[in-house]
């Protein structure tokens, strides 16, 4: 590879490709990739010479999987370097689902040969336009590197790309050529994700109608915790009375125990005090949010008020309500923009005796009587105990009464509504280094993900509750927009594979599971938590 003509352009340094590679993640300020346990070992070797950590997975879906888990968690890229890039098909769903629910992934593939395509090397496939278009649809920025001197801004515009405005998935592929040869990589330019700044005029009308309005309503969407707004949300709502819905995914924008929060969910899967709210409210401010089919419970809410709704893009407002001011920004910066204008008109707290009002609509869950374990059993016992910090839960027919578990700290909730792939809950476990984080998830997520947890078994911390039905249940959409509890005649016994091959404690009764829970252990404690094959959920009814 010839040099560029103008060295000052370039590191000044002439390196392999690997080396250009391992460079440009450290100026990123990137601390830990994620890769299958075949990763080249001088690649490997590379990155920790870097100071770059490389945690590694016996399967290429393991390694993505916590890469998403990673990335969700610390609000950043979450970095994977798989060599050859085929391997990447076997985590389509994880990139599909990161797409989806907006998580920011950095995947960098490679092609075995930019020179001779085609010669049927292993791992290759037909021509070197194919991995690329597979992974099209679920990415958002895609580039084919085939010299040294691109590697490192391809790579920094990857990265830039995956964290600005809509966090998703960025793909890039290295040619394996470039191993072997040498060249002066050119500087990185310190790009800096972009994020869509709000209407000024928009947000001044929001802020009016929030003050001027008599009954507010705020519906919170994962928007707000992506882009850090927690604490400016919160300084509105307080300043103004104004009571906050959260959807599934937003848990924890608001303490569970502050007097404004009114439940997560809204239709037929929402609380009866955020149901009650909206159908009252004359203005509703929805902030980052899709209105998806699960936290709207198939779109059954109702509500007679001027909408407001505000997304980091346009691609998601007018889809499910045509609202009446669509205010298209990151939702940081706008309700930034919104809190200044608040604070202009209003000095002293408002009380609209919105906490009150609350209270007065909220309502007790009461389960009807059974014998056997039901998932809400055990979200209550964890929401009396409190002796949680970070909760992961794959969400399933068994687990999504996890959604009323009170959170009372931002950015330790975290869950999927998409449902496009499993394994999130062991994927957090497994990265998290405290040992009061919590995993929430299913028979059906266990035997997919079980050797990446067999893996990690030894090093990984906190309480993994297997809600096992058996892989009796499932949601069911197909029928309905409305979500439903199915039950099918499957059932998988894993109690054996379980208890032998991960030393679960399998947990029949009530006292039992009240015993464990209790426990405070610095290592991974698994429990197989055995659940009754008819059980109702508090959130979905059954079909």
């Amino acid at each position: 590879m010839s040099q560029p003509k103008r060295k000052e352009e370039t590191l000044g340094i002439e390196m392999t490709g690997h080396e250009a590679l391992a460079c440009v993640l450290r100026e990123l300020g990137i601390k830990v990739v994620f890769s299958s346990q075949d990763l080249p070992s001088f690649i490997k070797e590379t990155l920790k010479s870097k100071e770059i950590k490389v945690e590694d997975s016996p399967t290429v879906r393991g390694a993505v999987l916590m890469a998403d888990s990673y990335a969700r968690e610390n609000n950043t890229t979450g970095v994977v370097i798989q060599i050859p890039g085929s391997g990447l098909l076997e985590a389509v769903d994880i990139v599909a689902q990161a797409f989806m629910d907006s998580v920011p992934l950095l995947l960098i593939s490679s092609i075995r040969s930019y020179r001779d395509a085609g010669r049927s090397r292993l791992g290759e496939l037909r021509t070197n336009e194919d991995l690329s278009n597979i992974f099209a649809p679920i990415t958002k920025f895609r580039e084919k590197i085939i010299s040294i001197e691109e590697v490192t801004v391809n790579i920094e515009k990857a990265n830039k790309e995956a964290l600005s405005n809509r966090n998703r998935p960025s793909y890039i592929e290295i040619a394996e050529d470039l191993f072997r040869l040498k060249a002066y990589p050119l500087s990185t330019a310190g790009q800096k994700p972009e994020k869509r700044t709000p209407d000024k005029n928009t947000a001044a009308k929001v802020g009016e109608l929030l003050v001027n309005s008599t009954r507010p309503v705020i519906i919170a969407g994962y928007g707000v915790t992506a882009s850090n707004a927690e604490d400016d949300l919160r300084e509105i709502v307080e300043l103004l009375d104004i009571p906050v819905i959260s959807t599934f995914r937003a848990k924890g924008v608001i303490p569970a125990s502050n007097g404004l929060y009114a439940g997560e969910g809204i239709g037929i899967v929402g609380t009866d005090e955020g149901n009650r709210l909206l159908e009252n409210a004359d203005v509703i401010v929805a902030l980052g949010t899709r209105f998806g089919q699960l936290s709207t419970g198939g779109w059954t809410f109702k509500f007679k008020a001027n909408l407001v709704h505000n997304n980091i893009d346009g691609e998601d407002i007018g889809k499910v309500i045509m609202p009446q001011l669509p205010a298209v920004a990151d939702t940081g910066l706008f309700i930034k923009e919104v809190l200044n204008v608040v604070k202009t008109k209003v000095k002293e707290k408002i009380d609209r005796g919105i906490k009150k009002e609350i209270m007065t609509y909220r309502k007790g869950i009461i389960l009807a009587s059974h014998t056997d374990l039901w998932p809400y059993d055990v979200i209550r016992l964890l929401s009396q105990m409190k002796n949680y910090s970070k909760v992961f839960v794959d969400l399933s027919a068994t687990t999504i009464d996890a959604v009323r578990l009170p959170i009372e700290n931002k950015k330790s909730w975290f869950i999927s509504s998409s449902v496009i792939s499993h394994g999130m809950a062991i994927g957090g476990l497994i990265y998290s280094s405290d040992p009061k984080t919590i995993g929430i998830t299913d028979v059906r997520s266990m035997i997919q993900n079980a050797a990446l947890l067999e893996s990690k078994i030894n090093s990984a911390k906190g309480k993994l509750l297997i809600l096992n039905d058996g892989g009796s249940n499932y949601i069911d959409t197909s029928r309905s927009d409305v979500p439903f509890v199915m039950k099918s005649d499957v059932f998988y016994d894993v109690d054996r594979r379980l208890e032998k091959g991960l030393g679960a404690i399998t947990i029949s009764t009530y006292s039992e599971l009240k015993d464990v829970l209790k426990n405070d252990s610095n290592k991974l404690e698994i429990y197989n938590i055995k659940i009754d094959k008819c059980f109702n959920s508090v959130v979905l009814q059954r079909a």
